[in-house]
């Protein structure tokens, strides 16, 4: 995301170039400890009642399709 804000690149102010990438991956291992991965994030998601209430698509795109089960 600091990428899209920001541009691949910052000129800082002693006109070296740096990686964008690299300044908020030191942020979030500063921040966090470590850089969180896909499972971390999924092991934080706690299920809400909603989620489960999930409807077929088929169902709601062709109602005279017959049912699988």
């Amino acid at each position: 995301m600091a990428e899209r804000f920001f541009g691949h690149v910052m000129t800082i102010s002693t006109g070296r170039v740096v990686p964008v990438r690299l300044i908020g991956e030191q942020h979030v291992r500063e921040d966090l400890g470590f850089i969180p991965g896909f499972a971390d994030w999924i092991k934080a998601i706690r299920p809400e009642p909603w989620m489960g209430r999930a409807t077929a698509l088929h169902k709601l795109l062709d109602p005279f399709e017959p049912d699988a089960a």
